[in-house]
């Protein structure tokens, strides 16, 4: 049953994984998309054929943006087309992200560097290219796909903790300031996936091996991670197409009913008692500090 109240929509890492799967739901629901991929009749021409004939199949269409989010005029460029065509974006979903496997002092300084420029400063940057027209249209909806991970930290993903964690402070103070213009934020926090996403086939170890080889003694924990991690799940198993429904479900809210955090987890991993903490103490230092109305949409 598709949505009353259509909405034009711009994701990123829509090429796959979570991405791929909620383009795909929010196509069928009934959204105006547009998927953000990088290279789409290029390098990743299979990904985007794909999202195309899957959504053809049901009836429907979606349209693919050439994203990078790595490169400010990209961002640019595709906010405007979306302007040019529809003269409104509703809503900026940021998914895309990058993972990183290994020990921390492993890592280079440099692959430090670049889980930030991909899992928070490509938010930022599209960020300044959409906020513009959103605070001129007083109205829209930037929703962060962001991790559990940042109340419960895990081990041996450095970089891509870094990175999540950085993305959530970018978007609770952002948050703070684009209320007062009638733009609303979202930051949804998965749980444990370990199956539909790219994330493990697609992640980066540490390069420095000479330090490499002085960690021997984690050894055992390390190559058992995917092992501790599969313990999380006592509850069955983490379909991936949940935090694609889960979207669909914050998009539907009425304006000014859409939380600040959600989650979405299949897992033990509960991150909500953190949330719940976070936001009691929010309220209590904002007041305190005359700032309540910024925790309001106006």
């Amino acid at each position: 049953m598709e949505i009353q109240n259509q909405l034009t929509v711009l994701i990123t890492g829509a090429g796959s994984g979570m991405g791929l799967h909620t383009a795909q739901t929010l196509v069928l629901a009934g959204h105006k998309v547009y998927a953000g991929i990088r290279d789409p009749k290029g390098r990743n021409i299979h990904k985007s054929t794909k999202l195309h004939e899957y959504v053809e199949n049901y009836g429907k269409h979606v349209d693919i943006v050439d994203l990078d989010i790595h490169l400010q005029d990209s961002c640019e460029k595709a906010a405007q087309k979306i302007i040019e065509n529809e003269g409104t974006i509703d809503v900026v979903i940021h998914n895309a992200a990058h993972l990183f496997i290994g020990y921390s002092e492993a890592f280079t300084p440099e692959q430090i560097a670049s889980s930030v420029n991909t899992n928070v400063l490509g938010a930022h940057r599209l960020n300044r290219a959409v906020l513009p027209y959103m605070r001129k249209q007083a109205g829209g909806l930037i929703l962060y796909v962001g991790s559990g991970i940042t109340n419960v930290t895990a081990p041996f993903m450095t970089p891509y903790v870094i990175g999540k964690a950085a993305l959530d402070a970018l978007a609770e103070n952002t948050a703070y300031e684009i209320s007062q213009f009638g733009v609303e934020t979202t930051i949804l926090m998965p749980g444990v996936f370990m199956d539909g996403t790219s994330h493990f086939e697609t992640a980066e170890f540490p390069k420095d091996q000479s330090v490499l080889n002085e960690y021997n003694r984690l050894k055992e924990d390390y190559e058992n991670y995917d092992e501790g991690l599969k313990k999380l799940f006592r509850f069955g198993d983490a379909p991936i197409q949940g935090v694609a429904d889960k979207i669909v479900e914050i998009l539907a809210m009425p304006k000014g009913m859409r939380p600040l955090r959600d989650t979405i987890d299949y897992s033990d991993w509960l991150a909500e008692p953190g949330n719940a903490v976070r936001e009691t103490l929010t309220e209590r230092a904002f007041k305190i500090m005359g700032y309540s109305h910024l925790l309001t949409v106006k």
